[in-house]
């Protein structure tokens, strides 16, 4: 499955996942940066074993799409996203 890590914050909702039709095995980790509301702001890649593009970039999508609870000022923590082959 996926993960998450972000201080002091919860997910609203669920972990939002990626939508891939590559063939791809490996890990993508997304750092995040969320705003005071919960809403992603920011993304880049981290460490990975995925190097397709697209992979990538639905990734990137996704943690976009991911919500958390509201805090004080900006967090930053990462998502971790499992690809299986299908």
């Amino acid at each position: 499955g996926n993960s998450w890590s972000l201080s002091g914050r919860s997910l609203e909702g669920s972990l939002v996942s990626p939508s891939y039709d590559s063939d791809v095995e490996g890990y993508i980790t997304v750092n995040i940066i969320v705003d005071k509301n919960g809403n992603v702001i920011n993304t880049s890649i981290g460490s990975h074993t995925i190097t397709d593009p697209a992979t990538r970039n639905a990734a990137l999508t996704a943690a976009k799409r991911t919500r958390f609870s509201a805090g004080n000022g900006i967090s930053t923590g990462k998502i971790i996203y499992n690809f299986k082959l299908r």
